[in-house]
């Protein structure tokens, strides 16, 4: 849907009630002239000027621009076919330069569709009149001959038609230039307004980051008075869910944009971070395929834990006795519009993953929480699939 963009509606507002002034001065004269002269146009003039004049006092009290515009068009119209329909006279040039402003103001007022159908009816409209005279179908007024009265009537009607072309030409060039202006400096305060608070997020993201890596420092020294190194396993593994959101935060201040990280770097580093904390003496593959490029805000955390907790249990409990140690990533958008996530490892478990542990309650929690399902598969390998459906992805 197109936004109406208010400057603009703002000149189309002044540019019709400037046509309207105008055009109502422009009849005005020429009706005190005519009727001095005792011309046949005197009864159109009086009714243009009249419908004119009842259209400007709309516009004021109104405020809306629409509705007299559309009536100035029909008015034009109207009085451009009487004069054709009805006189044959060197003046009817005048009508059809008064059809170029009128288009020319309806192609500004009303939009470029309507306007050019208002100007493919008037330039049918002409043709039509030509015809129908020429063939005989059409009976007009002779031309008089040349008086005075008529070339100063004649040149009063050039005068004010070339007036209001030109006047409509300079407002649409300053109505334009000035809505473009307008809105070149709403457009450059809202960028303002987003640096700032661009800036403003990238540092509370810092600070989080910060305030999160002060949690894991205390909870190593807290660790480091533990004597019993099983029971210290609680506090490294909370250190690493804790890491794993602080790295969300620091790729948020130190990414492009604040809206959104690229989840195939946040996956790399999340999952060698992992690997180099458990120091293996055997190499660790690790096979990261995503064709999605970034997960919602709001489900990035929940995503980021529950492949934290696949990745530590592989390097606690798979690992052990295999040479050559292969971890498996992939992360692709369905035919459906889910967002497909595979993890799957090569090793040889020694002992059975206790299903009441809290790793995996937390993968079923989280995995539930964003809207998800996941089977494990454990023939040949430990590989986990999970479908989430609630999560708005982009590719």
């Amino acid at each position: 849907m197109n936004k109406i963009n208010p400057e603009f509606e703002k000149a189309k507002f002044l540019v019709t009630r400037n046509v309207l002034i105008f055009t109502s001065s422009g009849l005005l004269l020429l009706m005190i002239f005519n009727s001095i002269t005792h011309d046949n146009n005197l009864i159109r003039i009086i009714i243009g000027f009249l419908i004119s004049s009842i259209t400007l006092i709309v516009l004021l009290k109104k405020r809306v621009y629409l509705l007299p515009a559309s009536i100035a068009l029909v008015m034009g119209y109207f009085l451009n076919m009487s004069s054709l329909f009805t006189d044959s006279t060197f003046s009817n040039f005048v009508d059809i330069f008064w059809m170029l402003n009128i288009s020319l103001f309806a192609f500004f007022s009303v939009g470029k569709r309507i306007g050019l159908i208002y100007l493919y009816i008037n330039v049918i409209s002409l043709i039509a009149t030509t015809l129908l005279a020429k063939y005989g179908f059409l009976s007009r007024i002779e031309a008089p001959d040349l008086s005075l009265a008529l070339s100063i009537n004649f040149s009063i009607n050039v005068l004010v038609c070339t007036a209001a072309f030109g006047y409509l030409i300079s407002q649409i060039f300053i109505q334009t230039d000035r809505a473009n202006n307008k809105m070149l400096q709403i457009n450059s305060e809202l960028n303002k307004q987003y640096d700032e608070k661009s800036i403003m997020l990238k540092e509370i993201h810092h600070r989080v980051k910060n305030n999160l890596q002060v949690i894991t420092s205390l909870l190593r020294l807290q660790s480091y008075k533990i004597d019993n190194l099983e029971s210290t396993d609680p506090f490294n593994e909370s250190i690493d869910r804790i890491a794993s959101m602080a790295l969300i935060h620091e790729k948020m201040y130190q990414g492009d944009t604040i809206e959104n990280i690229d989840i195939d770097d946040y996956i790399y580093d999340l999952t060698t971070r992992l690997i180099n904390n458990y120091s293996f003496n055997i190499p660790i593959d690790l096979n990261i395929e995503t064709s999605v490029k970034t997960i919602e805000l709001n489900h990035i955390v929940p995503f980021s834990l529950i492949l934290n907790e696949l990745v530590t249990n592989s390097l606690k409990h798979a690992f052990k006795n295999t040479v050559n140690g292969k971890i498996w990533i992939e992360l692709i958008k369905s035919d459906s519009n889910h967002l497909l996530f595979k993890y799957r490892d090569n090793g040889k478990w020694l002992e059975p993953q206790d299903q009441n542990s809290f790793g995996l309650e937390l993968i079923d929690t989280l995995t539930e929480q964003i809207g998800g399902s996941y089977q494990l598969n454990k023939d040949e390998s430990t590989e986990y699939k999970f479908i989430f459906s609630d999560i708005n992805i982009e590719e």
